[in-house]
């Protein structure tokens, strides 16, 4: 029995953009869990299947850095 690899393809789940395509990744992330690509956190909120053409959909949102907004500067100058 021969294993062909299985295509994994990361797309931003909004835009509906390609992020990063891999082959023959080991482990598939699962629903809500957080991951980093290209410098950034993502959560996994959906993942498809495509049995017929070996292939993994995983659709992912980016993770908005809040806590890192400077209180202190919330008064802005003109």
């Amino acid at each position: 029995m021969s294993r062909e690899g299985t295509k994994v393809i990361l797309w931003e789940e909004k835009q509906k953009e390609y992020v990063k395509k891999f082959y023959d990744l080991q482990f598939v992330p699962r629903i809500g869990e957080e991951i980093y690509i290209n410098k950034e956190n993502w959560r996994v909120t959906r993942i498809e299947h495509d049995i017929e053409v070996s292939e993994i959909n995983v659709y992912m949102e980016l993770i908005k850095k809040v806590k890192q907004e400077k209180a202190s500067n919330s008064d802005s100058k003109h």
